[in-house]
């Protein structure tokens, strides 16, 4: 055995931090059988030095570890390696960066950081011989990434469709399950732990696009920026949406998809989508995400696990340190640093579903219909719930396969001709 244990620091000390620790702890003779070293917590960077930490007792006296200056951490060179869990996207940056300049590998659950700065990032790793490691970013307890780089490597992934934030997903399933509005289902989430102060980033898809660009830049072998990837939130839809949806026989999901196309482009798009009711990614409940993917060797395989969490999340990010301590090459620059030749979201050709409020007069209904038939949108199947007579109803229509720049655009026309009431509910169908 190695008496000369594999130092770590740590930048972050929230829910995920304390959560490492634990796992540190908690599976400390499991870890070193698996090394043949101790891994050892050298110093833990904070904002607050001085904040009390009941929470972490029974590992030792904390406070020895804390500082608040982060160099401490990035400039000792008895530190083999950063673990940060802080967040945020500039400073965690230049952290990275540091640490990588200065001979440590990296840890990270900031997919952030990664999707903003990973270009910068996985560039500077490659160029110091370094490796950047960040299972813990995308989708918390769920190892995709280690599937994709080694369990799958023989694959080529033709697509991937995706529940990867944890957030959405709780929202969701409240509005499906208890039939709670939009606004009440958040403050729920917030409640609970499960969306921030400020939900946006959650609720808008950005959180789930960064997540898919660091899953699409392993797949295609490409740099994909954020800006590339089409993402629309959940904020539109109703609790009457998912009655709707149920008895059409779908689920309510926010969904990335990675498609590959024959020309050998891809699609990438993060969106509410309706996802046919016995597939696996309709049977992710609240926090939990999925993953179900095609690769040219095993075919069609999903695996489902928590999306969020302190320990879930933990668990993968001491599932790096350990590969990191092994000395793994997996990590550094996984991604190439071209841009992956990519289809236009409005070129993409799927069914939709449309949810109209329109008045219950004679001839609406008709005049709806040519109003699709003049822009080339051919309709599966319409339903108009039973109504008073000059009263508003929904109208809800799912529309055969067409491309979405043709539906979106006659969507737009539909709402200036004054056929519809009020603003429409739009939701792209999984075939």
């Amino acid at each position: 055995m190695n008496e000369q244990p594999y130092r770590l620091g740590m930048i972050g000390l929230g829910t995920v931090g304390s959560g490492v620790l634990e796992l540190l702890h908690r599976r400390e003779s499991t870890l070193v059988r698996r090394l043949g070293r101790a891994i050892e917590v050298k110093k833990i960077a904070v904002r607050d030095t001085s904040r009390s930490r009941p929470y972490l007792s029974g590992f030792g006296e904390i406070s020895d570890l804390l500082t608040d200056n982060p160099d401490e951490i990035l400039e000792d060179p008895e530190i083999d390696l950063l673990v940060e869990v802080a967040g945020g996207v500039d400073e965690p940056r230049k952290w990275i960066l540091k640490a990588l300049e200065n001979g440590k590998d990296v840890v990270t659950a900031n997919k952030a950081v990664l999707a903003v700065h990973g270009k910068d990032i996985f560039q500077t790793a490659l160029s110091q011989n370094q490796r950047v490691f960040y299972e813990a970013s995308v989708a918390a307890a769920i190892p995709i990434i280690e599937m994709l780089q080694n369990g799958l490597i023989a694959n080529g992934i033709t697509s991937l469709s995706a529940i990867l934030n944890g957030t959405c997903n709780f929202i969701l399933t409240q509005m499906e399950e208890e039939g709670l509005d939009y606004e009440t289902a958040l403050k729920l989430a917030q409640e609970k732990g499960f969306a921030e102060a400020d939900p946006t980033l959650d609720v808008s898809g950005g959180d789930a696009a960064h997540k898919l660009a660091l899953l699409a830049g392993i797949i295609t072998g490409s740099h994909v920026p954020i800006e590339c990837i089409y993402s629309e939130g959940i904020q539109e839809i109703t609790s009457s949406d998912f009655t709707f949806a149920r008895d059409l026989g779908y689920a309510i999901k926010m969904v990335g998809t990675l498609k590959q196309h024959g020309t050998g482009a891809w699609e990438m798009r993060v969106h509410p989508t309706l996802v046919p009711e016995n597939d696996l990614l309709a049977q992710a409940r609240d926090e939990y995400n999925a993953v179900s993917l095609v690769g040219d060797a095993v075919g069609r395989m999903s695996v489902m696990g928590k999306g969020a969490g302190s320990l879930p999340t933990a668990s993968s990010i001491v599932a790096d340190v350990l590969r990191a301590s092994r000395g793994e090459r997996e990590g550094g620059n996984p991604h190439g640093l071209n841009v992956p030749e990519l289809v236009p979201v409005g070129d993409v050709e799927l069914p939709h579903y449309i949810r109209l409020e329109v008045k219950d007069n004679p001839g609406v209904l008709g005049r709806i219909t040519s109003f699709f038939g003049m822009h080339n949108i051919s309709i599966r199947s319409i339903n108009q719930p039973e109504a008073q007579m000059g009263h508003t109803v929904p109208v809800i229509i799912i529309t055969h396969t067409c491309k979405d720049k043709i539906l979106t655009d006659g969507l737009e026309e539909l709402k200036k001709a004054g056929l519809v009431e009020q603003g429409f509910t739009h939701i792209r169908i999984q075939e």
